[in-house]
């Protein structure tokens, strides 16, 4: 009997870890499957100790196989990578990315605890007038006068991004197909840095896993026409596990969680209250960097009444021409 469910066990894991490997998708139930997969993976665990201990070498070779798998993917997640010389002498900006909750139902609250907090620049997503006028009645306007958003955009997946400083005359809302970016500009005293804002569709939404994959598709499409540092930061709706964003990163970019050790640190919660709401339990919130990008810390902040965990990343551009590597 455990022999079955062994096999059973290690043969869905095994199916699921090969449509990661092979870039498969195609199916909501299946990139849902793939989000959880660091998670799912412990599962092989446990079967390779009960086939160890009821002597199933065959069950306990192919758990063992799964065991190296999720250790190979825990790894890079778990070590911060290496910073560039160029970093120490770099400007830098605290960029707050949060994803505020449409149906939030205290976001005077949250507006309160993002402004205590505040950063140079925040991405707000599922930015919406509620928010808004919660937002600008705690300060909000006159501390981020300088804004970016589409008005006829009233969909739960509006993204906005507001200012301490004003934005550059190149910052625009971007349409490609179903892929909608909110695309700011800010001078860094030298450099400029490029915030790219979005929020794609949800894959439990209905018909949403396939507009997901083509705003994705348009995504890794356009990333190599991006010029000069940059950065895109949103809720991808997605962990990093998924086919196509390990695809985005091969364009070059950077995840910053990951560069800083913190691949592993979730930021989204079954639900925004109640005891699904205890704590995050995937990270679908993220910030990827171009290879003149570093992130230099990252904090999370309270979710005040969204289902997201608010979090700042600090990032250091590097100069037009730095004096080191």
């Amino acid at each position: 009997m455990w022999t079955v469910l062994g096999w059973v066990v290690v043969g869905g894991l095994a199916v699921l870890a090969a449509t990661t490997l092979l870039h498969i998708s195609g199916y909501a139930a299946v990139a849902v499957a793939q989000d959880a997969l660091i998670y799912l993976l412990a599962l092989a665990w446990v079967v390779l100790v009960v086939a160890l201990v009821g002597q199933s070498w065959l069950v306990a070779a192919a758990a063992g196989v799964l065991v190296a798998y999720q250790v190979v993917l825990l790894i890079p997640r778990l070590v911060a990578s290496r910073v560039p010389r160029w970093v120490r002498e770099a400007p830098r900006l605290d960029l707050l990315v949060t994803n505020v909750f449409i149906d939030n139902k205290t976001p005077e609250a949250l507006a309160r605890a993002l402004l205590a907090r505040g950063g140079d620049v925040m991405v707000i997503l599922e930015w919406n007038d509620g928010f808004v006028r919660a937002f600008d009645a705690a300060g909000g306007h006159d501390a981020y006068p300088h804004r970016l958003f589409d008005p006829a955009d009233t969909s739960d997946y509006a993204v906005g991004i507001v200012s301490k400083t004003p934005l550059l005359e190149e910052s625009e809302v971007v349409t490609r197909g179903p892929l909608k970016l909110t695309q700011a500009v800010v001078d860094m005293g030298g450099p400029t840095l490029t915030i790219v804002g979005l929020n794609p569709t949800a894959a439990v939404d209905p018909g949403g896993f396939e507009e997901w994959e083509e705003q994705l598709g348009e995504l890794i499409r356009y990333v190599p026409s991006l010029v000069g540092p940059f950065v895109i930061a949103g809720d991808l709706n997605t962990t990093t596990y998924r086919p196509k964003i390990r695809e985005l990163l091969t364009t070059g970019l950077i995840d910053a969680h990951e560069s800083l050790g913190q691949g592993l640190k979730p930021s989204f919660k079954l639900a925004a209250d109640g005891v699904l709401a205890t704590a995050p339990v995937v990270r679908l919130d993220h910030v990827f960097l171009s290879h003149d990008v570093r992130a230099i810390n990252a904090e999370d902040l309270a979710s005040e009444g969204s289902d997201h965990l608010p979090f700042v990343v600090t990032l250091a551009v590097r100069p037009p021409n730095p004096t080191h590597r």
